[in-house]
């Protein structure tokens, strides 16, 4: 009579366990996809690599999608990713399934590099002239945040995709990614914005990712490596700790085309 209800308890300690260990859950374990889903694609579906999470593990404050007392988007500005040029919303929103029960969520948001650091007009120019941006995602079950990180080249090339993504994960570590990385790989550093000093602990995944599904890779042809590689397979996991520096910043003036 016990039995069932033993197992199942027993089951969910060592679920609660695992999200404690990672810091975010697999979404493939409850019928998720590290892919998005873009629903105006040719063919139909296709969906473009979860390569980034904000583990659940991080201080509680950058967990906030918010700019002030140092939440997600001032983070994600630190790194110099900002909202759309003007507010003007560019390009098709995609969704996500994360396996935590809702099925496929819009994108919570979507940041530009932000050129020159500039928070008016930097993310203008990275739509004219292509460059890094990050698709956010939350996992509820979990509170980690899944971000599609991609590179897209110039207006004149329809702002295809890139082969090289990473650019967020050397800006919010101020450390230059000249090497592969690998599932060994560990990254460690700092980056600042209005007040607030962010350390970045970065350990990549290699087994979330599949590496060469060409059916459901939006943008496949573009960034297919040498090798046939369409990816890596690697995720860069991120554990964000913050302290709150010079005061003097704090009253910095806060700018976001996404409303926050």
């Amino acid at each position: 009579m016990f039995g069932p209800i033993i197992l199942l308890l027993i089951a969910f300690v060592q679920t609660a366990l695992s999200v404690d260990h990672l810091g975010y859950e697999d979404p493939c374990i409850h019928g998720g996809s590290m892919l998005t889903y873009t629903p105006e694609t040719t063919p139909a579906n296709l969906g473009e690599p979860l390569n980034i999470i904000i583990s659940n593990q991080s201080d509680p404050r950058v967990l906030v999608e918010t700019m002030a007392e140092g939440g997600l988007y001032n983070y994600l500005e630190a790194a110099a990713f900002g909202g759309q040029c003007l507010g003007l919303h560019m390009g098709v929103e995609q969704q996500a399934n994360l396996g935590d029960g809702y099925s496929n969520q819009t994108q919570r948001s979507i940041l530009r590099y932000q050129y020159f650091h500039d928070p008016f007009l930097g993310t203008c120019l990275e739509s004219i002239y292509g460059g890094n941006h990050l698709r956010v995602f939350k996992q509820d079950s979990t509170g980690a945040y899944f971000l599609s990180s991609s590179s897209e080249k110039d207006s004149k090339k329809n702002h295809a995709l890139g082969v090289k993504g990473d650019l967020f994960i050397g800006n919010t570590t101020n450390m230059p990614i000249n090497v592969q990385p690998n599932a060994d790989t560990i990254l460690t550093g700092q980056s600042a914005k209005r007040g607030w000093t962010y350390t970045t602990t970065v350990k990549y995944v290699d087994d979330l990712l599949p590496s060469n599904r060409k059916a459901e890779w939006n943008h496949y042809m573009e960034v297919q490596a040498i090798g046939d590689e369409v990816s890596d397979r690697l995720v860069a996991v991120l554990t964000i700790q913050m302290t709150k520096d010079d005061p003097r910043y704090l009253s910095e003036h806060v700018w976001s085309a996404i409303g926050l």
